[in-house]
């Protein structure tokens, strides 16, 4: 019979019918399957306890009878003479009692379904014997919910160092795909961290912030395959595998299950068990905690990722793998003498950004579109010079002048905050905070796209730039939402600007 069935046929809770397994008065085999098999003899066992605990006998005293200590006519006798002291509201249990002398009944095989048939009592009412005898049954939702979101942020914190660590993906940047990349990473980790976290400690850093644990229902510690188990029908009944909208339908059920106080599926075969104490300053102390690692994941890996790999002394070899992954992390697919936020220039393009080859001059990407014309004469993209000592760069700039020449002239600012960034996070001296990379480029781009100088120290690094012009003004790019100087009409344009980075 199964848990279901045999709950049914005894009028017995689960929680009852476990608890009496883990007291040692039912042994249930078994099934491959590693669920329960109850037998006739479990079924008639339980019963002939339901019966003595309504008539008020004590569950040691039922042990003793189970271990044949005593016999069953002789603790009737006692227990009646006790039960007539009582008050008259015990009546139905003397009753049986007395029935139960008389027919001089035997604790192995007495028919205990016609004593229950003799009783007032509902087959539905439990007497309060049978509801102290029960495995403890923590519902608390919300309580579970936080322990859970805590411990899901710190997964995806993890995936996220991945990313930006790794693979220095810009995890703000990854749109649809990324999306999707989280969500089964998300899965992934679930399975693979809570079921070694549950099988060797017993709780995850969430359940252990708010007092809860998990264990077997013998209280042993959950082998890792019953941990597995368990994490799985969580994710699959409890989660809906954080698909969208079936997520939140998978939640509320669970949400009202477990207020309502029903087993849910994980834990058919599980205990949890809470410490209750400072609930109120463990939940206030979690949104404190999860904001604290949302943060960490939308700055600190967010921003670390965006290092560059080659650190310290750099050769010109080095800082162009620099510059190329800072232009990739910062998602610019165009040729950077181009206005930016368009990838539309007259004819259609994919990805049309130069690169810096090993002697750090630029080159073409293989196997990519390339704007080799355009609707506007757009200056062109001009070169970085090096300074250069023992084989390490010192420093760089690039300079540009144009005089009386009808050609469009697209922000510098990008060119100035990659070249920059390449560099000047690369040195032993730069950390994260307060200057975190996003926000050096933002400062960088936005003085270039206004086509202001300006003067940057950071890390031992001195970024500085100055612009001259007239005959030009500045009127928004064809193609694209940027802002560009074009030759005023009549006029005669000039235009200069140098960009420099240099070590102190």
């Amino acid at each position: 019979m199964t848990i279901r069935e045999i709950e049914e046929l005894s009028g017995m809770t689960r929680a009852n019918i476990r608890f009496y397994e883990k007291e040692g008065l039912i042994a249930p085999e078994r099934n491959s399957n590693g669920y329960r098999n109850y037998s006739e003899e479990d079924l008639s066992i339980l019963k002939r306890i339901r019966l003595l605990r309504t008539l008020h006998l004590s569950l040691e005293d039922i042990k003793s009878l189970s271990r044949n200590e005593q016999e069953l006519s002789g603790l009737l006798i006692r227990h009646l003479t006790a039960l007539k002291k009582e008050q008259q509201a015990l009546g139905h249990s003397v009753k049986v009692c007395e029935q139960l002398c008389k027919d001089r009944a035997v604790y192995s095989s007495f028919d205990a379904q016609h004593y229950l048939d003799l009783l007032d009592t509902s087959v539905s009412e439990l007497p309060s014997e049978l509801k102290e005898d029960t495995m403890p049954k923590v519902t608390s939702p919300w309580i579970r919910y936080f322990a859970r979101s805590i411990d899901a942020a710190i997964y995806m914190i993890l995936w996220n160092m991945f990313l930006s660590l790794v693979l220095h993906i810009n995890i703000m940047e990854t749109g649809f795909a990324g999306l999707v990349a989280d969500l089964i990473a998300y899965n992934c980790l679930f399975l693979l961290a809570e079921p070694l976290m549950l099988s060797r400690f017993g709780t995850t850093p969430g359940k252990f912030l708010f007092g809860l644990r998990v264990t077997a229902e013998t209280g042993a510690r959950l082998t890792h395959g019953e941990a597995l188990h368990r994490t799985w029908t969580v994710l699959k009944k409890g989660c809906g595998f954080n698909l969208p909208v079936y997520w939140i339908i998978r939640m509320y059920k669970s949400y009202r299950a477990c207020k309502d106080g029903e087993t849910l599926d994980w834990e058919q075969e599980t205990l949890l068990w809470l410490n209750d104490r400072y609930i109120p300053l463990k939940v206030s102390g979690s949104v404190v905690i999860l904001t604290l690692l949302n943060t960490l994941a939308l700055l600190l890996v967010w921003q670390a990722g965006a290092l560059p790999q080659n650190r310290g002394d750099l050769t010109v070899e080095q800082y162009a793998e620099n510059f190329n992954d800072m232009e990739k992390y910062f998602g610019i697919d165009r040729q950077l003498n181009l206005p930016g936020d368009s990838s539309f220039y007259g004819i259609l393009m994919d990805d049309s950004r130069l690169i810096l080859n090993k002697d750090g001059e630029w080159e073409k990407m293989p196997g990519t579109p390339y704007v080799t014309g355009t609707s506007e004469n757009y200056a062109e993209l001009p070169q970085l010079d090096y300074t250069v000592e023992d084989g390490v760069i010192t420093g760089l700039n690039f300079s540009a002048s144009y005089e009386n020449e009808d050609i469009t002239i697209a922000s510098y600012g990008d060119l100035m905050a990659v070249s920059a960034l390449a560099f000047l996070c690369a040195q032993d001296d730069y950390h994260l905070l307060p200057d975190a990379p996003s926000l050096l480029y933002t400062q960088i781009k936005l003085n270039g796209d206004n086509f202001s100088g300006f003067t940057i120290n950071e890390a031992g690094v001195s970024v500085s730039c100055t612009v001259e012009y007239e005959g030009y003004e500045l009127h928004p790019d064809v193609w694209s939402t940027d802002q560009v100087l074009v030759p005023a009409y009549g006029g005669k344009p000039s235009f200069s600007i140098k960009f420099s980075v240099t070590k102190a």
